[in-house]
């Protein structure tokens, strides 16, 4: 499958990375090609990871992860052409921060979405595509095979296409992630973000980065 990802950041290209792995060709989206590190990626696999604007990226893929920060996605999504999402499933990785980072007590706080969250904005701008809610809750070094002492985190996920979902679920499946639960729709979406709320919270509290959620059924 080909896959578009919208945003070169270390979360894009952990994604980028770990879809190309399970076989996917893979355009990553930027606003600049020629940066050291994504260079670095390309040539990694020559045959499989290619490099595009915004625009070129969200043509390319059948399926598009979109992994950029929260201040700048409409502005990303409306480079890339709102045409070119149209009947793709799109998984969205973004979280509603303000981009200002941690407070002293180590609360990151949302924008102001009028109580809606990015699912549910993105969705709303992307009308005729398929969003589901993914990889938002967890840090970049457990997106891809996650492997913690104390069991299998789980992945929670939420979207109002019951096809789209299950297309994110196998990917992530194959990703390595052996137990994901499905929220419902993407109003969700807005209690999912919050976990990153939670996620961060306890990384600046302890030092530690390398957490993730669990839900424990029995």
């Amino acid at each position: 499958m080909k896959v578009g990802i919208l945003g070169s950041g270390v979360v894009g290209r952990t994604l980028a990375g770990g879809l190309s792995r399970i076989g996917n060709h893979v355009m990553i989206g930027t606003r600049d090609i020629q940066k050291e590190e994504l260079q670095a990626w390309r040539e990694q696999d020559k045959e499989k990871h290619k490099l595009g604007s915004f625009k070129e990226a969200s043509i390319f893929g059948e399926l598009i992860v979109l992994c950029t920060q929260w201040t700048g996605t409409k502005n990303v999504i409306e480079q890339a052409g709102i045409w070119n999402f149209k009947n793709k499933v799109i998984v969205d990785v973004t979280n509603p921060l303000d981009g200002k980072g941690p407070d002293e007590n180590g609360r990151v706080h949302f924008a102001a979405l009028n109580s809606a969250s990015a699912g549910e904005q993105v969705q709303a701008w992307l009308p005729d595509s398929h969003v589901v809610k993914a990889l938002n809750c967890v840090g970049n070094i457990h997106m891809v095979a996650p492997k913690l002492e104390e069991g299998a985190p789980t992945m929670f996920i939420a979207g109002n296409d019951d096809l789209a979902k299950k297309a994110v679920t196998e990917i992530l499946s194959k990703l390595g992630w052996q137990d994901v639960a499905d929220m419902g729709g993407i109003e969700i979406s807005r209690d999912i973000e919050a976990l990153c709320v939670l996620w961060y919270a306890y990384g600046f509290r302890t030092g530690s980065w390398t957490h993730a959620f669990k839900l424990l059924k029995k």
